[in-house]
């Protein structure tokens, strides 16, 4: 199944868990106003249960605006419920928005 451009304006994710049981949201495309929910949806379902969950930036390739905004209260969500969201493996370009924009200071990175 090849991938068409039009896939790349979508989120996909992936769950991969760790020998620790810790589990890793392996996203790929753009966190933006199609996709936004679908980022802050898989990490709610995991933030109940988790006091971690990651998510592997790697291969997002943008975020928006929304995208952003969807990432803060994704973070605030889980934190309110006991769970760490820590951003791993982030892309140079999505890494710079963050600097850009001083959410690095906020959100937990690595």
């Amino acid at each position: 199944m090849g991938t068409t451009p039009d896939a790349q304006r979508w989120l996909t994710i992936q769950q991969q868990v760790a020998d620790d049981g810790t589990p890793t949201l392996v996203c790929k495309g753009r966190i933006n106003l199609e996709s936004a929910t679908l980022f802050r949806s898989e990490v709610k379902s995991l933030s109940s249960t988790h006091k971690t969950v990651l998510a592997d930036l790697s291969a997002v390739e943008a975020v928006d605006s929304t995208g952003l905004g969807s990432i803060l209260g994704t973070y605030v969500s889980a934190k309110n419920e006991g769970c760490t969201l820590i951003l791993v493996n982030i892309n140079p370009r999505v890494k710079d928005l963050l600097n850009i924009t001083k959410l690095t200071s906020v959100l937990t990175v690595q």
